[in-house]
């Protein structure tokens, strides 16, 4: 699965030599390599523009998700990209702190999904897995759309059997492929990162971990920080940078007393300060994405 990524590729994400920290607590990390295509920068993300909607239906229930979803994929195209999780996690590392990333919670497109390998493609046959999915997976604007009008199960969407099974294979509903890789290969490591990839853990794991802050050892060694950010490569940075004056990191999920027999899903958002990372937020909800139009990669080049 490993693939390796000429550097003059991907050199463009390399820190700039002679940077200045912006404090002495914000060393620069060993930024991961994401490549789709060669799309993926962090400073187009920086300078992405931003998709916010906090609208509501005619009964008072907040739909701004799948509006600001569906208006930053029509500016970014199939040409662009959205900011996921691990890639904004990245480019907070490299913002400084008064960037609108620090200064305000974000939607990412990233989403989390459980249900049941029936194969045991990944691990054994008929466990209840995770699959963090980044870059588009399941829950478009029309599918949580749908979801809405088929009614939540526990504020996630409710997928069919057969959407969550092609999801294991690496299908999506849009007929185009995912890279999937097992938990213990992103902890591990993997040399370069697509922008559209998945991370499947056993969901008894993700379950176990706890809903909450966490310290630094807590937070970094989290597998379900770890699955969420694509790896550790930058989770100390990260957590250095945003971490509460007593030490305190969030990291939320809400998977406690919920079974994963019936498959679901929902989008992560990731908090402007040390609220960190949550997948505990309703789909029912308001959404702020950054995107990357086509023209922005395209002038790299």
């Amino acid at each position: 699965m490993i693939k390796i990524i000429p550097r003059e590729q991907i050199k463009h994400l390399e820190w700039a030599h002679g940077q200045a920290p912006l404090d002495p607590s914000h060393v620069v990390p060993n930024i991961p390599l994401f490549q789709n295509n060669s799309i993926v920068n962090i400073d187009d993300i920086l300078n992405g523009k931003t998709f916010f909607s906090e609208e509501k239906d005619e009964n008072g229930k907040y739909i701004g998700l799948p509006i600001a979803l569906s208006q930053v994929l029509e500016y970014a195209t199939s040409d662009g990209y959205v900011a996921t999780m691990p890639e904004l996690i990245v480019a907070k590392i490299k913002a400084d702190k008064s960037h609108d990333f620090w200064q305000k919670w974000y939607s990412v497109h990233t989403e989390e999904n459980i249900g049941i390998d029936k194969k045991g493609k990944f691990y054994s046959k008929d466990e209840p897995v995770l699959v963090v999915v980044n870059g588009g997976g399941i829950l478009t604007p029309d599918r949580i759309n749908q979801a809405y009008t088929e009614g939540l199960i526990g504020n996630s969407a409710k997928y069919t059997d057969k959407e969550f099974d092609d999801l294991l294979d690496g299908k999506l509903p849009d007929n185009t492929s995912i890279q999937l890789y097992r938990f213990e290969e992103i902890k591990k490591g993997i040399t370069s990162l697509p922008h559209r990839f998945g991370v499947v853990m056993p969901y008894s794991m993700a379950k176990g971990t706890s809903s909450g802050y966490h310290k630094k050892d807590g937070f970094t060694t989290n597998p379900l920080v770890i699955a969420r950010a694509g790896g550790i490569e930058n989770l100390e940075s990260y957590y250095n940078l945003a971490k509460h004056s007593d030490g305190d990191l969030g990291n939320y999920h809400p998977f406690s007393g919920r079974d994963a027999s019936t498959p679901q899903g929902r989008l992560l958002y990731l908090d402007d300060s040390y609220d960190g990372l949550s997948g505990y937020d309703s789909l029912i909800n308001n959404g702020r994405f950054v995107g990357v139009a086509p023209e922005s990669h395209r002038a790299k080049k």
